[in-house]
């Protein structure tokens, strides 16, 4: 490939900006996309909506809008009052989510809830009093969320509208009907269909009954009454093509629904109606739509204008002070690091920073290559990473100095490349490619070769002669291996790990001898291994290398040994001494002139001889290669010489080694004392520590023998005893929000493309799907608006386990960080509703709660008639006495039912809501395993609450705890979001049954010490519902298919795929979901495809709160038919040898 010279590009100096179309400075007003949450004023002519965290409005035919709040915090849910003359809306201005009004045209907004759990504003009932709110509060330990209602007017108590979980209320003009969301996929999801779509149902105010209007599988949500209270809108993707949402309309009494808009793709969202019915505006993908429902008109787009006056600054400025990457000259004295995303360098005395890319995406992985003249790094252009050539265009001054650079790029392909190794040849680049590939790149050819094939980037590190390559490498069991190849590939790959558990991160002396990596062979601990490559240096024991020592020393003070034999033992005879040589003439030697032409020839010789000398002298300090060590490698049996460096109670990562392969450096806790040690081979591997910072070596310096590194983000020198020398700076940095927005896109919308687990990405053209979303992530104005953006776009893939989390907002406005805010405590105890007074009376007390402690006992019954001296009864705001610091003591009048001077003080510690909902979890297991009871004492119960270590080992316990005695167990995995940790629980309920004994006066058995963990091999049925997720599905799949049991409740999610998360520049974080599942008898993918229960069984609304559990019975009674055939299996009979 040749070399092709793309650009020049200048530093930081010398101030470049940013501009698009769209921004353009002289331009008095801007279109608006991305507006959000629509809300209709009741005469259908003005529209709010939410952009950048304030709230606007504007003409709801379109036009310029107004900003109504101007504030640091962040405002959304906002909703015009039934006459249109107050707004109310949600700010986190407190620290928590409160909800406000304030006048429709704008002004100072009134609190009216305190409650630090926070709200979401959801409807004006029609009299204007009131307002519903849904909060998360002490119901339930799962789906949490309650309706309340609260007064529009003043600070007022919460009245729970019922005790069940629901969203995106809205009550009906009328005020008798509520109508409410349950379930739901994410609102972005396209095309899912299963087991959480979304139901309407209608909860009557008055009558306290529920009823389930629309429930197709395809999911509706986002109900709006008509103005008739007889019908109601809503979004559904009922029939729908591609996956579109359209609106449609539902008749209450009869549930006949018809079909408004007719989209063939992308989703209706968030529906907003007027009061008189008339105009209905919804959003659909980056714009507002209006439609008249009475009119014969398509949905109208709204055109917003907003002026460029009121917009926020697209250019942005910062401080950087952190570094992502680095890399020094080899002499230290100049450092090429990342930061921000752009390439800098600077010296190490005055640290000032010059940055040599500016670029809205983010460059890594700079190397210096000749001699420290360039410098390589992976950079993008035209939306696509290669790598990059950088040198200074003035060669004679130093990096630090230089004003201009040039650019020249290397590869050019649509796939990424990362990890970038130059070779101790200089002039090979070894380099991760695409989905994990290693290639080798010919940096004087151009010409690259794929050295090894994977599907995940290995862990690398080359040979100090250039010659091999040592990678950890992850097999379609994911197991992961230290794998040693031939740069060239003439041979094999060969594998000196060979274990069941994971290795990586492979490190190769400098002198060629050793190669060490970690990995984790015993238990959960992890542990540094090492291997000398040639069996003679593995054969060397202590006490040879002691006597080599020993006798190099001597030799280097005395000198060889000489020896102090007799005359006759010197090899000469006596008669040979040079005694003869006296006895000659001591007549001096004639000295003979040499002829002139003699001496001309020798002088022509010499200076011909000087000259070749000099020739050679000059060649060979223009060709002359690094010195480098002679590898030597015994294959045979190399993985049975592998040594481990056992540290107990410690976690190691192998970093590298000193430049002489004496001293291994890694990072880690040892004795639950964290930072970076190092050992000494061959014989000090006692670790030692060199400082408490971590970080990764970039380089070594000899003189001081110290080593080059990034820790903790700035780079550093650090010797191995005392203290280091940090070259800390600060680079100043002005980026254009739009730009990196785009450029972010870019970055997430490649991870998915190069990670999703299938190729066919939802059945669509994934570089289709960019150019629809990267304008709009362009247009963007704040993180909320971005995020958006992408996770609309992950809502194409029609997958689970996605998600994009955005980073703090980029030139953010100050909040008001440093500041302590109030917290609602929580005393432990939950409240009879029911009882007027006076005091409040205890309906129930959380166990492990503040108020079981001994020292504040409260009992249920009991009256509590003051809190810190302030008298409290039912239908008070509670927020105006639990409301202060978490950490304080709260003093309690307490008094006993029904007694006369039974009052006394009770001192407790609140705790937060948080907690009491984990208590509430236990609380909840208990009640089932005492209905079950109830039921049937021959039946266990227990409910695993996520598939991790944690609920295993609790699994485990609970086999012999509540299975003991029992015929028949009830495995509870509702509401399980998954983990990893099916096989361990398959072990213990699957184990193979090969035997039976019997000790003289015992019964039947196995020794419970022969087997890998406790065992169930009884009956058992396990439930599960649309919230068992990922690993719960599988275990649900695996219980079925192997026919260890039945299933009973509701399908579970189908949402079955390995994931894990990048980060994504400096703009957020993405799940990456990698690895497939597939149900092993029939090929199926699990993912959207349910384990389907033998028995479903829907819960109703409130049910389960309230301790009425169908799914719990019909499982009682499904596991009584199991055990009753259990146990009419014959058992056989005992044969003792002597009675055969």
């Amino acid at each position: 490939m040749s070399l092709k010279i793309i650009m020049l590009c200048k530093t930081v100096r010398s101030v470049v900006l940013l501009f698009s179309g769209f921004f353009l400075t002289n331009a008095t007003v801007a279109g608006v996309r991305l507006a959000q949450q629509p809300s209709l004023s009741p005469d259908g002519k003005t529209l709010l909506f939410v952009r950048g965290g304030d709230i606007w409005q504007v003409p709801t035919r379109g036009g310029q809008a107004t900003r109504l709040t101007s504030d640091s915090a962040r405002e959304s849910q906002p909703i015009y009052s039934p006459r249109g003359k107050r707004i109310a809306f949600v700010s986190n201005r407190t620290g928590s989510d409160q909800v406000y009004v304030m006048p429709a045209t704008g002004g100072k907004p009134k609190q009216l809830t305190f409650h630090s759990e926070g709200y979401s504003l959801q409807d004006w009932y029609p009299d204007g009093n009131s307002l519903l709110v849904l909060a998360s509060r002490d119901h339930h330990w799962k789906s949490s969320s309650r309706f309340f209602r609260i007064s529009s007017k003043k600070r007022s108590p919460e009245k729970l509208l019922f005790n069940g979980y629901g969203a995106e209320g809205k009550i009906s003009p009328d005020g008798k009907k509520l109508l409410f969301v349950r379930e739901g996929e994410r609102w972005w999801r396209k095309g899912y269909v299963g087991a959480r779509s979304a139901q309407i149902w209608t909860f009557g105010l008055q009558s306290g009954k529920f009823n389930k209007v629309v429930d197709t599988a395809a999911g509706d949500r986002s109900p709006i009454w008509n103005n008739d209270s007889d019908s109601f809108f809503y979004c559904s993707s009922h029939g729908a093509r591609n996956g579109a949402r359209n609106l449609w309309k539902c008749e209450v009494d009869t549930g006949k629904t018809s079909q408004v808009t007719d989209f063939n793709d992308d989703l209706v969202a968030t529906p907003t109606i007027s009061a008189d019915g008339n105009s209905i505006v919804f959003s659909k993908l980056f714009d507002l739509y209006r439609w008249e429902p009475k009119g014969s008109g398509d949905a109208a787009k709204v055109n917003i204008q907003i002026k460029t006056s009121e917009e926020r600054p697209d250019t942005y400025r910062r401080i950087l002070t952190s570094a992502s990457d680095a890399a020094f000259s080899d002499d230290g004295l100049e450092i090429a690091f990342i930061s921000g995303g752009d390439l800098w360098v600077m010296e190490t005395e005055l640290k000032e920073p010059v940055r040599i890319t500016k670029t809205a995406e983010f460059e890594t992985d700079p190397v210096f290559i000749e001699k420290g003249n360039a410098i390589l790094f992976v950079g993008w252009k035209g939306g696509q990473p290669d790598i990059w050539k950088v040198e200074r265009k003035n060669p004679s001054v130093y990096w630090w100095q230089s004003e201009e650079f040039k650019l020249t790029q290397i590869t050019d392909d649509a796939e990424k490349e990362s990890d970038l190794h130059l070779s101790p040849n200089q002039q090979d680049l070894v380099y991760a490619h695409g989905r994990g590939d290693l290639r080798v790149l010919d940096l004087e050819k151009g010409k690259a070769e794929t050295l090894v094939d994977s599907f995940t980037t290995p862990a690398f590190d080359l040979s100090p002669d250039g010659k091999w390559i040592v990678y950890s490498r992850t097999d379609d069991n994911f197991n992961s291996d230290i794998w040693i190849a031939p740069i060239d590939g003439d041979s094999e790959a060969i594998n000196i790990s060979r274990h069941p558990d994971d290795e990586y991160g492979p490190k190769w002396s400098p002198d060629g001898s050793k190669i060490a990596f970690y990995g984790r062979r015993s238990e959960d601990e992890i542990d540094i291994y090492y291997v000398y490559l040639t069996r003679e240096d593995n054969d060397v024991d202590s006490r040879d290398r002691r006597l080599k020592k020993t006798l190099e020393a001597l030799r280097k003070s005395r000198g060889k040994p000489t020896s102090s034999a007799k005359p006759e033992e010197s090899g000469k005879k006596a008669s040979e001494s040079p005694a003869k040589d006296e006895k000659q003439d001591s007549k001096p030697v004639e000295k003979k002139e040499p002829k002139a032409d003699e001496t001309k020839n020798a002088k022509a010789d010499e200076e011909k001889d000087a000259k070749t000398d000099g020739k050679k002298k000059a060649d060979s300090a223009e060709d002359k290669k690094p010195d480098l060590p002679e590898v030597k490698i015994d294959f045979e049996l190399i993985h049975r010489r592998l040594e481990r460096l056992s540290n107990a109670n410690s976690s190691e990562r192998v970093l590298g080694w000193s430049p002489d392969g004496s001293k291994l450096i890694f990072t880690g806790k040892v004795k639950n004392d964290s930072g970076t040690w190092y050992v000494s081979f061959p014989d000090e591997l006692t670790p030692k520590k060199i400082t408490s910072s971590s970080g990764s070596i970039k380089g070594w310096l000899k003189s001081p023998d110290r080593m080059l590194w990034l820790a903790n983000g700035v780079p550093a020198a650090q010797p191995l005893s005392g203290s280091g020398k940090s070259y800390s700076f600060s680079a100043y940095q002005e980026i254009s929000r739009a730009e990196r927005f785009r450029a972010g896109f870019d970055a997430a919308w490649m991870v998915m493309r190069d990670a999703w687990y299938d190729k066919n990405y939802g059945n669509h053209d994934w570089d289709v799907i960019r150019e629809k979303y990267g304008d709009a992530a362009f247009r963007a104005r704040d993180m909320s608006e971005f995020g958006r953006v992408v996770t609309l776009m992950l809502g194409e893939l029609n997958g689970s386990h996605l998600g994009f989390y955005p980073s703090a907002d980029l030139g953010a406005r100050s909040s008001s960080s440093g500041q302590w805010t109030e917290r609602t405590a929580h005393l432990g105890v939950r409240f009879d509703e029911k009882y007027k007074g006076p005091g409040l009376k205890v309906k129930d007390v959380i166990e492990g709660g503040p108020a079981s402690d001994t020292g504040s006992l409260i009992s249920v019954g009991e009256i509590i008639l003051a809190i810190d001296g302030t008298n409290v009864k039912s239908g008070m705001d509670l927020t105006k006495v639990l409301n202060g610091r978490s950490s304080r003591d709260i003093e309690l009048t307490v008094k006993s039912a029904g007694k006369k001077n039974s009052e006394r003080k009770v001192l407790i510690r609140p705790t937060s809501y948080s907690r009491i909902r984990s208590l509430l979890y236990d609380k909840w297991q208990d009640d089932n395993r005492e209905m079950v009871t109830q039921e049937d004492k021959k039946i266990g119960y227990l409910h695993i609450e996520g598939m991790n270590w944690s609920s295993f080992l609790e699994f485990e316990r609970e086999l012999f705890d509540v299975g003991y005695g029992k015929d028949g167990l009830i495995i509870d995995v509702r509401d399980n979001g998954g983990g990893s940790t099916t096989d361990h629980l398959l072990t213990a309920l699957t184990q193979p049954e090969h035997a039976i004994t019997v000790p003289r006066g015992g019964g039947r058995g196995y020794p419970q010490s022969r087997r890998v963990y406790a065992t169930w091999s009884k009956p058992i049925v396990v439930l599960c519902n649309q919230n068992s997720y990922s690993n719960a599905e599988i275990f649900s799949h695996a219980i079925k298919n192997l026919g260890r049991g039945r299933l009973v409740g509701v399908p579970t999610a189908g949402g079955v795929i390995s994931t894990g998360s990048a980060s994504v520049m400096d703009v957020g974080r993405i799940r990456v979901p990698f690895r497939g599942w597939y149900v092993k008898s029939t090929g199926e993918d699990m993912e959207l495809n349910g384990a389907i229960p033998n028995f479903v069984v829907w819960p109703k609304p409130a049910e389960i709160p309230n301790g009425k559990d169908r799914q719990l019975m019909k499982a009682v009674s499904v596991l009584q038919e199991d055990i009753a055939a259990w146990k009419k299996q014959e058992q056989p009979k005992l044969i003792k040898a002597t009675e055969r």
